[in-house]
């Protein structure tokens, strides 16, 4: 069955909710085995594996669930945002939750694959992974000459590159920090003296319950990492954060725009059902 690659924010929600194993019938499912998302006949979404395929009409993706390293948080989970007083007012006032682009956050490494020093091996990484996809084209007759392979492989690294910078201009993102109890790092950062501040307190279930209809967005956790060692994420890069920032306990909300979309607009407010 060919997919379609329609994704309904319900559909989103359970593939995240259900990542681990089949929406109908319970089952785990395995690493190295595809699990589908999609539509019954009657229209409802469902996300399963070899299981209870036979009940999608309509497919929209293959899942490989291993993928997503972030990871969304359960219902009751306690998230907390801290804000100054005039931004709460703000919040009631336009009854919505804005969301910043990526690059108005405040944080020069928003959406970093690495660390600048090691740029050279991500490169020549990236480089080897192209010239293999090259040599490697299903149905290709014969293998390209060397230097043509060479010149594609320089190619898709910089577009590559250059959708990655886009991809961060398409991003808007709204942060929480997950924790039981109150955060006195998080009042002097967000409220420091003679400020005066607000902490709202909620559950994820409920923050997401809030959030109007209509908008396609991911949640999960922020993964905190020593870019010494590794490089983020190529998919999931606005859920990888410098180690060095972990007492921030991040949960995102996360909306990214298609590349038809100009980012004119360095934030975007989401209604909110209070």
């Amino acid at each position: 069955m060919k997919s379609t690659g329609r994704f309904t924010p319900a559909l989103r929600k359970l593939t995240h909710y259900s990542y681990d194993h089949c929406s109908q019938c319970g089952a785990s499912l395995q690493k190295g085995v595809a699990a589908y998302a999609g539509y019954t006949a009657a229209g409802a979404e469902i996300y399963v594996g070899k299981c209870c395929q036979a009940l999608i009409s309509e497919l929209a993706s293959h899942i490989y669930w291993w993928w997503s390293t972030y990871k969304r948080p359960i219902p009751e989970a306690a998230l907390w945002r801290y804000m100054d007083f005039t931004k709460f007012v703000a919040l009631l006032k336009d009854n919505a939750l804005y969301f910043a682009r990526a690059d108005h956050l405040g944080d020069p490494f928003e959406g970093a694959r690495g660390l600048a020093e090691r740029e050279a091996e991500w490169k020549a990484h990236c480089l080897e992974y192209f010239r293999e996809a090259i040599r490697t084209v299903p149905g290709q007759m014969e293998v390209p000459l060397a230097e043509r392979i060479e010149e594609d492989a320089e190619r898709l690294y910089r577009d590559f590159e250059a959708i990655g910078k886009r991809e961060v201009q398409n991003t808007y993102v709204s942060c929480w920090h997950a924790n039981e109890g109150e955060s006195e790092a998080l009042w002097r950062l967000y409220a420091p003296p003679p400020t005066i501040g607000i902490a709202i307190q909620t559950e994820f279930g409920a923050l997401d319950r809030a959030l109007a209809d209509g908008f396609d967005i991911k949640f999960g956790y922020v993964q905190y990492v020593d870019f010494a060692k590794t490089f983020a994420g190529t998919y999931d890069r606005i859920f990888w954060k410098r180690a060095s920032l972990s007492h921030e306990a991040a949960v995102r909300a996360v909306i990214t725009k298609d590349w038809s979309y100009t980012a004119d607009e360095i934030g975007l407010f989401v209604p909110l059902k209070l």
